[in-house]
Formats: C-alpha cells, structure tokens, sequence
C-alpha cells in the first residue's frame, strides 16, 4: 500500500490524542473520551423520520475543472468564515495573515501530479480494526452493495458519528451525516447547512451521537442543539447556478453548545501532504437504510483520484451520508483520521472535499 507524506504539524496533533480532556486538547488530534455517557440532552426536538435525507449533489464531468478561482485575492477571500448562530446572528471572518499565506503557497504550489511522482514516503494506512465488526447489508451505489450496519453505535469511533438535522426556511427538514472532530466541533457538508435554491441558511440543527434506530429511545445520549453553524464563503460566493461551480468549498462546521466530545470522543483530522493509496472509511445515515441507522463503507482510494482540492472513489453512498468523514485509519499512530468529506456523486464515482492545508486551518480557527 502507498504509504503517505505528512505536514510537520501532523505529527505534533497526534502526538496529543491520548489526552483524555478537551483542557489537554489540540485541533486536529484525535480523542477517545473519557468513556462516560454524557448527560442525557432534552429530545423535545427530536422527531426521527420528520427529516428528509439530503441528497448529494449530482456533478456533471466537466463542472469542476470550471470551478476555483485562480485570481488571488479572490481565492483568499473565497476561505473566509460566514456564519450563522442559533440566536440568528450573522458571523462574517476575513481569512487571516496565515491563512492568506497559506493560499497563496497552496495556489502556486507545484501541480499535484509532479508532487505525487516524487516518490516521498511517510507512515503507512492500515485497516481500522472497529471495521471488523457487523454484517451484511444489502449505494450513489456501484456494484454490489457492501455497506455494513453498525449495530452496537455506543463504542468508540461510533460515538464520535452522528446524524445531522436541519430545517430549511421553508419548513421542511433534511438529515446528513456529521462526525465530532473536538469537544464542541461537529465536521460536515455545507449543503447541509446552507441551500442556495431554498432561502439560504438551515435553522434548528440538532446533532444525535450515535444514533441507532427510529425512535427517541434508540439515541442513547440524547440529542444536542447548536451554537453556531459556519461555511466557507466561496460557498456562497462563487455559486453560478450550479453545484460544480462550489464544490470545492463544500465544506461545513458546527459547534455544539455542549462539549459533548469529552465524554463521546472525537475523530482526529489532518492534511496529508501527497495523499496516495488509502483505504477510505465512510460511516453515516444513508437514507435507503432503515431509518436513523448507521451504516459503514469502506473502499480502496488510488492516487490517480486525488487532487489538491477533492478525491474521488467508489464507496457506497446514499442521499442522508452527505457530511459523512472519510477518515483513514493511521497505523503509526493508531488513530482515525479525517481526511476528507462526503459531498457529491457523479455517474462515475462519489466525490469528497480534501482536508488540504488550508482547510485544515480553516477548521482549526473554528475549533472547539
């Protein structure tokens, strides 16, 4: 298997995560919890089924090739913070000095194809161990269907995995999937947060960790309301009628008004510098599963697939996996970690926003 190159400060965020308290942690370390269940949160709003699963995106072939903007002040400005708060507060953040930096570096950097010929090597990406675990099931889907029900959702990476729930200003609800990245920090789409052809902005998010069936008693620690939703603003921005023309900043964070993650645990993230062969783990709520169950894929992605902004491969998905992590499991250190977000499908693979550089600093100024 390939192995993979990291950045300098990878090595630094992983070395913190087996601190067991949000006080101990850093952006981007992965976190186990302290394997105590969490205060039950209210369920008045929980209603498992209200939600319609939100489908991902279509992409036509040639749409992100016209995507990014290759002006500079254009690019920095596209990975500003836009957000908005439970109380209906809007935030807006320019990029700062470090980020405009890195940006610039990112964008005259060499093309990724001359990185990946470099032959550099780094720590190898193994199985995850907890994916030996389930049965069966019966995916956008590409061949047989492999995805695998996660039926005991109350250990570890699980609890860190949850369903995402919001409501659209027209009324209606739509239900993704999302994953704890820090104590308060929830990792998911920004088409699960924002909708340009529905008014804009979700309202009412809820995150349930480690939901495992229909019905308020299958949520085993409750369900958990949010303090602010943010996005990318090139999200916003540069959207010309048509997903392809923003899916390099489908990107999304929430924060919990509960540091839920230091009871639950989190999942690690990082920038892997020449990303190669890896095998991708997808875990959510794919809404052609029985309802509020949590399904795991797992699938092989190759070099050729990645660039610096997506990767492509074909793990299962379904409209409700949206927002999904597709983490690997880091043998050197034994941990999960992020490295990129479901986002899209297209007749011939399903998409994944990369945790590139950039992003990774994007979501460490919004960490929790």
């Amino acid at each position: 298997m390939l192995k993979l190159t990291k950045t300098l400060a990878v090595s630094a965020l992983l070395a913190s995560a087996v601190c067991s308290s949000s006080a101990f942690a850093e952006p981007g370390a992965a976190n186990e919890g302290n394997g105590e269940a969490p205060r039950a949160a209210p369920m008045d709003d929980l209603d498992i089924g209200r939600a319609k699963p939100i489908a991902p995106p279509k992409l036509k072939e040639d749409e992100t090739s016209r995507a990014a903007p290759t002006d500079e002040d254009a690019a920095v400005k596209s990975f500003g913070i836009v957000g908005r708060s439970s109380a209906g507060k809007d935030v807006v953040v320019e990029p700062s000095e470090t980020m405009r930096k890195i940006i610039l570096e990112e964008l005259n950097a060499p093309a990724p194809g001359d990185k990946k010929a470099e032959g550099t090597s780094g720590p190898a990406i193994g199985i995850d161990p907890a994916l030996g675990e389930g049965e069966e099931a019966n995916r956008q889907v590409f061949g047989d269907d492999d995805r695998v029900q996660i039926k005991n959702t109350k250990v570890y990476p699980f609890t860190a995995i949850g369903y995402l729930e919001g409501k659209t200003k027209g009324g209606a609800f739509g239900s993704c999937s999302a994953t704890l990245i820090g104590p308060r920090t929830v990792l998911t789409a920004a088409h699960c947060l924002y909708n340009h052809d529905d008014g804009g902005w979700l309202d009412e998010f809820i995150f349930v960790p480690s939901l495992n069936g229909s019905t308020a008693d299958d949520a085993p620690y409750g369900a958990f309301d949010y303090d602010t939703a943010y996005i990318v603003q090139g999200y916003i921005d540069n959207y010309q009628g048509f997903y392809g023309s923003v899916v390099p900043w489908d990107l999304g964070v929430i924060t919990l008004k509960e540091p839920v993650g230091d009871n639950l645990g989190w999942l690690g993230y990082a920038n892997y510098d020449n990303l190669g062969d890896f095998d991708a783990n997808i875990v959510g709520y794919p809404g052609d599963k029985p309802m509020g169950t949590m399904w795991r894929a797992t699938c092989n992605v190759v070099a050729e697939q990645i660039d610096e902004i997506n990767f492509q491969y074909d793990c299962d998905t379904y409209p409700g996996s949206s927002g999904s992590s597709v983490y690997a499991y880091d043998n050197a250190v034994k941990q999960r970690i992020v490295v990129g977000v479901n986002v899209a499908e297209s007749p011939s693979a399903n998409t994944a926003v990369r945790l590139n550089k950039t992003y990774v600093e994007w979501i460490n100024s919004l960490w929790k």
